[in-house]
């Protein structure tokens, strides 16, 4: 570990520990998607993220040269193409997540198809992308899920938490093509700090400090390992994009950025290495 928060970023091949920012545009589309609700004032605090959210944590991306994954419902997109186009111009990758931040599990298969449909249909006429990755809205899949994502091509899921490294997706006992990024509840701004009245395990506004302590602990730990791993954070801009939660974030990319070794990472880099090196050891073997 050095002194400065300067240290330059490790590359893929001398890598200790990756670090993978990821953020959910969701904007007005969770509200309208997962809490079914469209009432002005709920949909507001969707607004807020594309008026205040994306601005500031692009700026702070911009500031520390770091590298980061949007994962953008078609909605968004579609309500904001000047904060989408934002995004793809400051070079960030942009992935799949769902149209209208729909639920898998409550959709038929044809349902979920066109809303994966609709989603990529989006983001190519926004900003002329075809997203390499997905995250399911709150990280629900359907059972048809992993078919689905085969079919349309895509090379990597972010929607599971079993394990702290990238792994091979299975699918009803079968491994699939796609490489799995897992996350953790732990390190995802929603579960700390986002207030609702309904479902009640979304208490929310927790203190900055708390969120620290979880998300410092989890990389110092990971990094002491050097095992591989690949820390993953995943937020909204809508709730990390209030300006004590920026100054959270920032803090945390200055002491991250103190180590030595660290790989930042957007996850379609962390799929084609995670795919490499399989292959890799599938030939020495």
């Amino acid at each position: 570990m050095t002194s400065s928060p300067d240290s330059s970023s490790a590359g893929p091949e001398n890598h200790r520990l990756t670090v993978c920012l990821s953020f959910d545009f969701d904007a007005e589309s969770a509200w309208l998607g997962s809490f079914k609700t469209d009432t002005p004032s709920a949909l507001s605090r969707g607004a807020y993220g594309a008026n205040e959210g994306v601005r500031r944590v692009l700026a702070l991306l911009d500031k520390y040269s770091v590298p980061a994954t949007f994962f953008i419902p078609g909605d968004s997109a579609d309500r904001h193409p000047q904060e989408t186009k934002a995004i793809a111009a400051a070079g960030h990758e942009i992935g799949h997540h769902g149209y209208c931040h729909e639920p898998p599990p409550g959709l038929t298969l044809e349902e979920e198809r066109t809303m994966i449909e609709r989603g990529l249909d989006a983001l190519d006429r926004q900003v002329g992308v075809r997203p390499r990755g997905y995250r399911s809205p709150a990280w629900e899949l359907s059972h048809n899920t992993f078919s689905l994502l085969q079919e349309y091509g895509f090379e990597y899921d972010a929607s599971q938490l079993g394990a702290d490294r990238p792994y091979w997706v299975e699918d009803k006992g079968e491994r699939t093509s796609l490489v799995e990024i897992p996350g953790a509840w732990e390190l995802c701004d929603s579960s700390l700090f986002m207030f609702a009245f309904s479902p009640s395990y979304l208490r929310g506004l927790a203190a900055p400090s708390h969120a620290q302590e979880l998300w410092q602990g989890d990389f110092d730990g990971l990094y002491e390992e050097d095992s591989d791993a690949c820390y993953v954070l995943t937020m909204h801009p809508q709730i990390i994009g209030r300006p004590h939660r920026i100054a959270l974030l920032e803090r945390l990319i200055r002491h991250m950025q103190g180590f030595d070794g660290v790989w930042w990472a957007q996850m379609g880099q962390v799929s084609d290495y995670f795919r490499a090196r399989q292959q890799a050891a599938t030939t020495a073997g």
